[in-house]
């Protein structure tokens, strides 16, 4: 469902490995909460592989932005493709979450692209 790059200096970056849809949204959320357990300053949640993620996929994504505020993480995305944007600026999703570009990415977080 999800694979955890790296987590070090107050950062979490995990790519998930599967669209989030009502079947596996459950299982998704379990599986970011372990990955999430300990703090951190940042968790960046890299998208690069996923194509969709339906109205269950977004409610997950929406408590994992809850829960990473209660523990004062910002939850940052990355790589996106044009209709997931759609999807999530429909949603009000982007001024909730921070979306990276490629170049901020790649600067910042070298693991997305190992």
């Amino acid at each position: 469902m999800l694979e955890v790059l790296t987590a070090n200096n107050g950062r979490l970056s995990i790519r998930l490995l599967a669209d989030l849809k009502m079947e596996n949204a459950p299982e998704f959320y379990e599986s970011f909460q372990r990955a999430a357990l300990d703090e951190h300053e940042e968790i960046v949640l890299d998208f690069s592989r996923i194509r969709f993620v339906d109205s269950s996929g977004v409610g997950m994504l929406l408590k994992c932005a809850h829960g990473a505020a209660n523990q004062q993480s910002n939850l940052l995305f990355y790589g996106l493709n044009r209709s997931l944007v759609s999807v999530f600026r429909l949603a009000g999703l982007l001024r909730i979450f921070k979306l990276l570009e490629e170049e901020e990415a790649r600067a910042g977080y070298p693991e997305l692209f190992r």
